[in-house]
């Protein structure tokens, strides 16, 4: 067995930490997911940055898909509803990915996915008189978010230089 290190250490605490995000109903689970992208990616600051763009757009699409699921019951089963929804939004998806900007597919999918079922299963915060869409793409795509910045936390807490 390897040694234990800092970043063992490190990661353990804050996962701890962040289990206080659910006084407040922030989906740790999305957070955790927004952590591991950081690592899987390669674990650098700029990725902070560069995943944003794709993260969002995942989110978007997903909440894309619901709106159309509403507008296509009206005509057609719901199944059948969800399928073309989806359909479409996946396919907007793949092309998204062809712009460079956008193109960390793990992360447009993941997003995607943590929205899709998120707001599906209603695990968010819900704010008086805030739209459900509204609500899910904030605590949801912000916890994804608040994942990355753990990612960096995690890392950046085993490497402070010593005065």
């Amino acid at each position: 067995m390897k040694k234990i290190e800092a970043l063992d250490v490190s990661v353990a605490v804050l996962a701890a930490v962040s289990c206080l995000f659910m006084y407040i109903k922030v989906p740790v689970w999305a957070l955790f997911i927004g952590w591991a992208w950081y690592f899987t990616l390669g674990a650098t600051p700029d990725l902070i940055a560069k995943g944003i763009p794709p993260m969002i757009t995942g989110s978007v699409l997903a909440i894309l898909a619901f709106v159309l699921i509403n507008i296509f019951t009206g005509f057609m089963p719901a199944m059948a509803a969800t399928i073309v929804s989806v359909f479409i939004t996946v396919f907007l998806l793949m092309i998204s990915l062809k712009i460079s900007a956008l193109n960390i597919s793990l992360m447009s999918f993941n997003a995607y996915s943590c929205m899709f079922i998120g707001y599906g299963a209603g695990a968010y915060m819900t704010i008086k008189g805030m739209p459900a869409l509204l609500n899910a793409a904030i605590w949801i795509t912000g916890a994804n978010f608040i994942g990355l910045i753990f990612g960096w936390m995690s890392i950046k807490f085993t490497t402070f230089k010593k005065n």
